[in-house]
């Protein structure tokens, strides 16, 4: 019967790169997984309105399932790092990460998402690991059209680790010995990662993509050499000792089917080059396969085979943290509803059963109060977590304001102001006391914070002249109000 039908389990793999839509879809049946679709669209000029219609429109035709929608984060659009850090300790590791994290970046650690994962650690005890940077607009643009899509994502994953995961299935598992570069070459720019041991431990962008290979293939062969030199150079020079000993080229099958391997082996100064098909041993369904030789097979979507095939495995995730724990909890709330009704329902079963038969009342009342009392305790938990969120953001809320002031008085400071000490009340007022030599700096600086975003009436509370040792010095003290609507801010976070 139709109500008995069982419903396909999807895994959706979807990317926004330029002017490309793709999206990938994996079947399951049991433990086996099967590439059901390929799809790629090339979008002239597209709006984040546009996008979020035209995917709207495929995830009724596709079956999307939010749950297992995966995004596939072009390597383009992050920074990646490995960093070498003096512990084997996971606890560590991570405190020293949120150090290194804000001098990787030009921006604030509130203006960035990032993950990391721990690759190795030596005898030593020194671990390798990699770290991926985004700015927050990336993410939020993402969620914003899936949103105005009526979806929503659980996991962002690095393309790169997709373009790992292909080559695990196209090589079936052969383990690298010696460092290899992995080189996807897609529309208009490729990716070179790098991998040792079954494992990845570097990456970075090659501005040569198929695009460019349109006109002249000598052209583009050099130029694609030329900047293939210069991400082995980069490689080598943060792995030291570990020569690049060999290349593995898949992606856009026209360009790379034109590819001199020799002339590549000799410039590259590499052992061997390897082209790979994007399908080669690949599990992949007749429809899909003719979908990818209609609309994919010139364009890379190797790394969203990769990410279909082995979700949830990857082991970096750029989904904002506050996100995780909202996830968290509502997972904890969810399941303590379930169990709610599980236990309601063995509840009046039970009273059912005793209630006919009218007899041990006292053993029933009994069992009635074991069973409420660990109701309760789940609520109790769950209502301690929430609680304990609530303290979070208002916590992270209050620590944002002092970072924003420090931030915001070293921008308008000029040098011939010294601060000696600033001062916040906790309650909307930040006293600056310092010297100048120059009374004038005094009254520009004090303007200056007058017309910042942050303070209101801004004045000077005094600013006493003093010889010393022949030369004049101001003592200042500047008090800064700050700006009515943070300040009503600051109270509720209170």
């Amino acid at each position: 019967m139709k109500f008995l039908k069982r419903k396909k389990r999807l895994i959706t793999v979807l990317e926004i790169n330029g002017d490309w839509l793709k999206v990938v879809q994996a079947e399951l049946h049991g433990k086996v997984r099967k590439i059901s679709r390929v799809m790629a669209e090339k979008i002239a000029s597209p709006s984040d309105k546009e996008l979020s219609g035209r995917i709207a429109g495929l995830s009724k035709e596709l079956e999307i399932d939010s749950d297992f929608l995966v995004v596939s984060l072009p390597h383009q659009l992050a920074a990646v790092r490995n960093l070498e850090l003096p512990s084997a300790n996971p606890a560590e590791i991570k405190d020293m990460v949120q150090l290194q994290v804000g001098k990787q970046t030009p921006f604030t650690k509130e203006e960035i998402i990032y993950d990391y994962h721990i690759l190795d650690t030596n005898e030593e005890g020194y671990s390798r690991v990699m770290l991926a940077i985004v700015h927050r607009d990336v993410i939020r643009r993402y969620f914003k059209i899936l949103e105005a899509a009526r979806l929503k994502t659980e996991r962002i994953a690095l393309s790169s680790e997709g373009l790992f995961a292909w080559y695990r299935f196209a090589c079936e598992g052969r383990a690298a010995d010696g460092p290899q570069a992995l080189i996807d070459v897609n529309y208009d720019k490729s990716d070179f990662t790098v991998i040792l041991k079954d494992k990845l431990i570097f990456c970075r962008n090659i501005s040569v993509g198929a695009l460019q290979s349109q006109n002249a293939i000598d052209e583009w062969q050099g130029k694609f050499i030329e900047e293939t030199n210069y991400a082995i150079y980069a490689c080598q020079n943060e792995m030291i000792n570990k020569e690049i000993s060999g290349a593995i080229i898949t992606g856009a099958e026209t360009p790379v089917a034109n590819i001199n391997e020799a002339v590549l082996k000799n410039k590259l100064s590499l052992s061997f080059i390897e082209r790979i098909p994007q399908l080669k041993n690949i599990p992949i369904t007749e429809e899909a396969l003719e979908q990818y030789k209609v609309n994919a097979k010139d364009i890379s979507v190797s790394y969203l085979f990769g990410l279909a095939l082995t979700y949830p495995e990857q082991k970096i995730n750029l989904i904002p943290p506050q996100l995780l724990i909202e996830k968290g909890v509502k997972e904890r709330g969810r399941d303590l509803y379930l169990f709610g009704i599980y236990l309601v329902f063995i509840l009046v079963t039970t009273s059912s059963i005793f209630l006919g038969r009218m007899y041990n009342k006292q053993q029933h009342l009994a069992r009635l109060k074991q069973e409420t009392l660990k109701i309760q305790e789940k609520v109790d938990k769950l209502d301690s977590m929430l609680k304990e969120t609530d303290v979070i953001k208002r916590r992270a809320f209050t620590k944002n304001f002092s970072l924003n002031f420090i931030y915001e008085i070293h921008r308008v400071i000029l040098p011939e102001i010294y601060l000696k000490s600033a001062a916040f009340d906790g309650k909307g007022q930040l006293s600056l006391r310092g010297t100048s030599n120059n009374m004038p700096a005094i009254i520009e600086f004090r303007n200056a914070l007058e017309e910042s975003k942050y303070f209101e009436n801004v004045n000077t509370k005094f600013a006493t002249t003093q010889k010393v040792e022949g030369k004049e010095l101001t003592d200042f003290e500047i008090v800064c109000p700050l700006e009515a609507g943070l300040k009503e801010q600051l109270m509720e976070s209170r």
